[in-house]
């Protein structure tokens, strides 16, 4: 256990000098530079090393929370009657996708986190220019250049309004561990529903989503939830750093400003949404509901695999991957 824990504060170490701290300096004509370091220092023996580890340990964790999501509900829910044809057995192809989508769950884990440690909430301290001008003539000992001196000395203030991503016990809270999973599903689906229609489009469809509905009727969990094509995988699991992205720097279009969100909610969203996931493909008949208060009989439904399993039957319908609220919005739910 301890060996583990060393290993996971050598990765953050190695994780904050990849992710460049964010700087009032830093504008789009750094990108290139940024990027190209990124790349280099993401490419090193390493890092890939580490997302090899990263990669082992959440495919170990995908299986037990598709094991668990498939036999754990067996006995307490009701079972979805099976209307359309199940994909009994997996081709080369079928088993090609899986893999390769499983491989691919390090990369995005290792970049999610990334993100919000590249937006961590740091300790603000003032530089003064005209400290640093009138030094001028200090700038370089043995070769060393000023800025490099001081980097570990000061830190610059974030250059953009927002949140922040909190990663210190000291500082987690209601507010930036639970209060943002709801907004990051709701904005997380907002776009995979847009993305979900744009792949049902008859160009598009043959091409990629088309592999994922020759399941008609899905059983087995996260099995056949990561059985898609690897670009709808990468889309897919990517926009959840988007909706990070947005709920951390807000969305100013909607006078969004913004929130803080904690590793642990972070953490809460992709691991929630993983079992939300398997269970919509899944035949258990589970449902999720916020009490009405009284203002409803049954309450308002939050999530209900019997959704993605119309939608398997019915493909332009119910185009959401957690919740349905869009579909109602944009007249696809059934």
């Amino acid at each position: 256990m301890v060996s583990i824990i060393a290993y996971v504060a050598a990765v953050s170490q190695r994780l904050a000098a990849t992710i460049p701290l964010p700087s009032e300096k830093n504008t789009f004509h750094d990108l290139p530079r940024l990027l190209s370091g990124m790349v280099e220092e993401l490419t090193t023996p390493q890092c890939l090393q580490d997302m090899a580890i990263i990669t082992v340990i959440f495919v170990l964790i995908m299986e037990l929370v598709s094991v668990s999501v498939y036999y754990i509900p067996r006995g307490l829910t009701a079972s979805i009657p099976v209307r359309g044809k199940h994909l009994d057995n997996f081709s080369r192809k079928d088993y090609l996708f899986i893999f390769i989508n499983k491989c691919m769950t390090g990369i995005f884990v290792y970049c999610y986190f990334g993100y919000l440690w590249s937006v961590r909430k740091v300790e603000r301290v003032h530089y003064d220019q005209r400290d640093h001008s009138h030094n001028g003539h200090h700038h370089h000992h043995g070769g060393h250049d000023h800025n490099d001196e001081t980097r570990d000395n000061f830190v610059v203030s974030h250059c953009c309004d927002g949140g922040r991503g909190i990663w210190a016990l000291e500082d987690l809270s209601l507010t930036n561990s639970l209060f943002p999973i709801p907004v990051l599903f709701f904005v997380y689906d907002f776009f995979y529903t847009l993305l979900h229609w744009f792949l049902h489009i008859k160009s598009v469809y043959t091409f990629v989503h088309k592999h994922h509905h020759h399941q008609k009727a899905p059983s087995r969990a996260n099995i056949d939830a990561v059985n898609v094509h690897p670009v709808e995988y990468f889309l897919g699991e990517f926009n959840h750093i988007l909706a990070l992205h947005l709920v951390v720097k807000g969305i100013p279009l909607v006078g969004f400003k913004g929130m803080d969100v904690s590793a642990v909610g972070a953490l809460a969203f992709i691991s929630l949404g993983g079992i939300l996931a398997g269970l919509n493909h899944t035949r258990h008949d589970v449902v999720a509901r916020i009490p009405s208060l009284g203002l409803s009989k049954i309450g308002w439904t939050v999530f209900d695999s019997k959704h993605h399993d119309v939608h398997h039957r019915i493909p332009q319908s119910n185009y959401g991957q957690y919740t349905v609220i869009w579909d109602r919005i944009f007249g696809t739910f059934r």
